[in-house]
């Protein structure tokens, strides 16, 4: 009578080991919201998130050890090496990144990873060699260009290829022939409205350089302003916004910058590309006084946004004396392109 009890204990503990995995790989997911604490303190902020960084690290090796042939276990293993990753940069360690890039690169090749899987890492891993390039401005340019071009070529057909390649083209400003390049190869491999629309633009951005485009700004009271009317002078025409966190901090940098500069021969032009007036206007009001400041009301489907491919916040360009567009991606390297064009 007691035989037929064995077969429903063999049944019954696969379905328990089954439940925990289940039960362990939603704890997984809930660690993946962030830490939940409201917090004032940068320094406590700081604290918080590395402690959660820590817990996602231990939850995700636990699981890992526990369930190696779980159906999750691929995905936990690129998930901790994200948060290898993240730790690494929090802690300036760079060598918890290169291991991460390293475990990333053998998950893309092993032998159990699906298609879908192996692009995955793949995909992961590239972004993290993009975001720890260094070196000098050439090496990190040829850095990220190799590390596009490798997945691209590795995972044909997969759509954030020539995502990857538009993105490492942002580096190439300096060098046009070859930010064309990829351009011309992304719009090529992808079906993407939405990056055409973008390769179109940055393409439009390109063919301006060493250019004298008329570019007439809309004033806050009405009517436009001619940069033409400011020949003889650097020109630095700022596209930005409020609802862009990085056009705030590249202004609030810009400013400190700007009191050390030269101000013969200089002036700042700002475009504000804000859907709320206000907004922009309480922000703007805090400008240098010498600035010429405008606002477009239709933001990015502005006229003059849309005739100079603006698709990204902050632009920052350059023009020098004879109003040529010098740059279209001065936001890292304004003081030296401002010294040089003061000087010539």
């Amino acid at each position: 009578m007691i035989r037929p009890l064995l077969p429903l204990v063999a049944l019954f503990l696969p379905l328990a080991a089954i439940a925990d995995s289940a039960s362990d790989w939603a704890q997984i997911l809930k660690l993946d919201e962030g830490p939940q604490k409201k917090l004032s303190s940068i320094t406590d902020v700081r604290q918080e998130a590395r402690n959660h960084l820590v817990l996602q690290q231990k939850t995700l090796e636990t699981f890992i050890a526990r369930y190696p042939n779980d159906p999750n276990a691929f995905e936990a293993q690129m998930k901790l090496a994200a948060v290898q990753a993240a730790l690494g940069k929090l802690d300036e360690n760079h060598s918890l990144v290169e291991t991460a890039i390293k475990s990333l690169a053998s998950l893309e090749n092993s032998p159990k990873a699906s298609p879908e899987q192996a692009a995955n890492a793949g995909f992961l891993k590239v972004s993290l060699q993009m975001q720890d390039a260094g070196g000098t401005d050439a090496e990190r340019r040829d850095a990220i260009i190799a590390a596009a071009q490798n997945f691209n070529n590795r995972h044909p057909g997969d759509r954030r290829g020539p995502r990857l390649l538009v993105e490492a083209a942002t580096q190439c400003d300096d060098v046009p022939s070859r930010k064309r390049e990829l351009l011309d190869q992304a719009a090529r491999e992808t079906r993407e409205a939405s990056l055409k629309q973008r390769i179109a633009d940055d393409l439009h951005r390109l063919d301006l350089l060493g250019k004298s485009p008329a570019i007439k700004v809309p004033l806050l009271k009405g009517g436009e302003f001619d940069l033409a009317a400011l020949r003889g002078n650097v020109v630095v025409l700022i596209f930005w916004s409020t609802e862009s966190p990085h056009s705030l901090l590249w202004l609030r940098d810009f400013r400190i910058a700007y009191e050390s500069l030269a101000k013969n021969n200089l002036k700042v032009v700002t475009v504000g590309l804000d859907r709320s007036r206000q907004s922009y206007e309480n922000r703007a009001k805090s400008f240098p006084p010498e600035w010429i400041d405008s606002y477009d009301a239709n933001g990015w489907l502005g006229a003059l946004p849309r005739s100079l491919g603006i698709n990204a916040l902050p632009s920052v360009w350059i023009l020098d004396k004879k109003g040529v567009v010098r740059t279209i991606n001065a936001k890292s390297s304004f003081a030296k392109w401002i010294r040089e064009l003061q000087a010539e």
